[in-house]
């Protein structure tokens, strides 16, 4: 493992060993010592210790105590979840951008889809998703429901794994983009009600596709 910059080292090794569980560097099932992290990230172990009672509450890890911890992961259950608060939560946000995103903002919107059709004709996955994240990023951010669009963001980084294996499928790939035109047509109308209805019919169809996808790597 790297080992830790100083900036809050509190901070730093909670978020570094989140997003080891999270992009499965740190696998389910895996068993962690608070002596060892700390040796590997180079740190003491009170902040480990801080780090992994963190992690449990949000479920990611189990602790036995005085023994050893073990890496819970990201289950369909949590998945599930996530996408079902996006589900409500999303299509409120982006109704509420109709009133803010700015010609710029649209323009982006526009690059992004087309972004995301040109990596799906070589069926560069990372890139697919870097793409259709920056077009969710961009009504996110535009709405005024600050709290909203702090735990979405949260909430993104656990959908790491699930959108792995969502994206490596053509015909899912087609559907986001058909989905995401779609949704920026309405943007460009500033039809809030399209919009807020393409949205949830977009996550909705996340929600389906729930059992067809893998949590690991294919």
């Amino acid at each position: 493992m790297k080992r830790l910059e100083t900036l809050s080292i509190r901070e730093s090794v909670f978020l570094r060993v989140r997003e080891l569980i999270l992009n499965q560097t740190l696998n389910p099932g895996q068993r962690l010592t608070e002596a060892e992290l700390a040796e590997n990230l180079g740190v003491s172990r009170t902040p480990v210790r801080e780090a992994l009672h963190k992690l449990e509450l949000e479920g990611l890890v189990k602790i036995y105590p005085r023994r050893y911890c073990e890496v819970i992961g990201i289950t369909k259950d949590c998945i599930h979840e996530i996408n079902l608060i996006r589900s409500k939560l999303e299509p409120i946000v982006a109704r509420d951008a109709v009133k803010y995103l700015s010609d710029e903002q649209l323009k982006k919107m526009e690059e992004k889809i087309e972004a995301t059709e040109q990596y799906y004709q070589i069926m560069d996955v990372e890139k697919i998703m870097e793409a259709n994240d920056e077009f969710h990023s961009i009504i996110i951010q535009a709405s005024k429901y600050t709290r909203i669009v702090n735990l979405l963001n949260n909430l993104h980084d656990y959908i790491v794994a699930f959108r792995q294996s969502y994206m490596s499928r053509k015909n899912l790939v087609e559907r986001t983009i058909h989905e995401h035109r779609a949704i920026y047509e309405a943007f460009v109308s500033r039809d809030e009600e399209k919009v807020e209805a393409l949205t949830i019919k977009h996550l909705a169809g996340i929600l389906e596709y729930e059992d067809v996808v893998h949590l690991q790597p294919d």
